[in-house]
């Protein structure tokens, strides 16, 4: 299979008529090659790979990737070796990954090449959008992770206990129950500190009357679940409960719609017009869902901006669907499911309760 993913890559090379392409973003080299390590650079032509790296990684090279792919052991840096080879190559052009460099590495990175430089970005990622088997087989058990999960958090929850707490709490359940980590940081964020959208857990405590939002995911092989719940301690304010069920008809009609062929702009319009009928649109303040894969946020994203927005989905795409309302000085809602997208109706993978709005005694 991986050899497959490798021959996919070089063709892609051929047909973008790229003599030399330098891979320097490490989830792009896991895709395509299986090495996991963080410190490395791939140099590609149409017919060969070279893995740069140093010695604390060969021996893992050497086990994860094919044996096709050729390991060079660097010896003054990562980027002043590689520069090194290309240079001996004697190549007349040379493709990078433009967003994997700071403004002096590339700086240094085009200066001390002989060849033509072109800078290009996407040209991996988008080989990822669709998944194979294998990556929807580790998307699945990750979100089984996920699931089991907020079952069990449901019964450790009350008002006294920390956000903190409850992190911890999930993250030690994740990897004890079939997880090698976490997505991300565990979002938790209770009462006022809901309308963060990305309101990592703190050690504020949990208070009768909260709101709170559990934004979580587990990883396994590599690859994540995202999932968002919020759920009540005790009663709430009417405003956000009516929220609640604003920002689930909203999630709900996302998931009716979203099937392959349809572009992004068309799937990001129906989720807000559930809001724009209700005349809340403008206290949902952020993306509307994204694709997982390698990276817990990737391509194509449920947006209407210029260029994204014509995206056309396809089958084995896996997006989020997370739309929210966030009301400044009360608490915010959202709520987020993992869809796997298909020819006909889309598949939700994520089960953790959401249809009620869940109300922990206080």
């Amino acid at each position: 299979m991986q050899m497959a993913r490798v021959q996919q890559f070089l063709d892609k090379l051929k047909e973008k008529h790229i003599e030399q392409f330098v891979m320097l973003n490490p989830k792009n080299i896991t895709y395509v090659t299986d090495f996991t390590g963080d410190a490395a650079a791939l140099l590609a032509t149409p017919t060969k790979l070279t893995l740069i790296t140093d010695g604390r990684f060969t021996e893992q090279a050497k086990r994860e990737m094919p044996k096709e792919v050729a390991i060079y052991r660097w010896q003054k840096g990562l980027l002043t070796d590689t520069i090194k080879l290309i240079n001996e190559s004697g190549i007349d052009s040379v493709v990078f990954e433009a967003d994997q460099l700071t403004y002096e590495q590339g700086r240094k990175f085009v200066d001390g090449i002989s060849a033509d430089v072109i800078p290009m970005t996407g040209l991996v990622e988008q080989m990822r959008w669709v998944k194979e088997p294998g990556e929807l087989d580790n998307i699945k058990k990750a979100v089984r992770v996920a699931d089991e999960t907020f079952l069990y958090i449901l019964g450790e929850i009350h008002a006294g206990m920390s956000e903190m707490e409850v992190s911890a709490k999930m993250e030690y359940f994740m990897k004890t129950h079939g997880g090698e980590g976490t997505s991300f940081d565990t979002i938790v964020a209770s009462g006022i500190r809901s309308t963060f959208a990305h309101g990592e857990a703190s050690h504020k405590i949990i208070e009768a009357g909260d709101i709170l939002t559990i934004d979580f995911g587990a990883l396994v092989n590599g690859y994540p679940s995202d999932m968002t719940r919020t759920i009540a301690i005790g009663n709430v304010d009417p405003k956000l409960e009516k929220a609640y069920y604003q920002v689930l008809a909203a999630e709900q009609a996302g998931i009716d719609a979203i099937t392959a062929g349809m572009t992004s702009r068309e799937l990001d319009g129906i989720i807000r017009d559930v809001f724009k009928k209700d005349g809340v649109e403008q206290y949902f303040i952020h993306g509307a869902g994204h694709n997982i894969g390698l990276d817990i946020h990737e391509g194509p994203y449920i947006t209407s901006r210029p260029g994204e927005g014509d995206i056309v989905f396809k089958a084995n795409m896996l997006e989020t669907i997370e739309p929210g309302l966030y009301f400044p000085g009360l608490g915010g809602i959202r709520i987020e499911d993992d869809v796997l997208i298909t020819p006909g109706k889309s598949e939700v993978l994520t089960t953790a309760p959401r249809r009620d709005l869940i109300k922990i005694p206080a």
